[in-house]
């Protein structure tokens, strides 16, 4: 019983005292370093290490993303309206 119990608290102690399987040095999120806190989250959704986008839409890489708002695709100074959906413009 004295070994099972020693055993346990030594295998706890090492767990305790081992450093985290992630590396927030290894991750970019929106453009800078990652936090611990946004390291963890990015590893447990099984997020290779890289450069990141994250925000309310989920997460993406950030090659493929833009941290601007895209174009506005509004006619300017024409006088259009929509006809089944499909935007029409004279």
């Amino acid at each position: 019983m004295t070994k099972t119990l020693i055993t346990t608290v030594l295998a706890l102690g090492l767990g305790l005292l081992s450093t985290p399987s992630f590396a927030a040095g290894s991750y970019t999120v929106n453009g800078h370093a990652a936090s611990p806190a946004e390291a963890q989250h990015l590893v447990a959704n099984g997020v290779q290490q890289g450069a990141w986008v994250v925000n309310g839409y989920g997460i993406a890489p950030a090659e493929r993303t833009s941290l601007t708002a895209p174009a506005s695709t509004e006619p300017r100074g024409q006088k259009c309206y929509y006809v089944l959906d499909v935007l029409l413009c004279d």
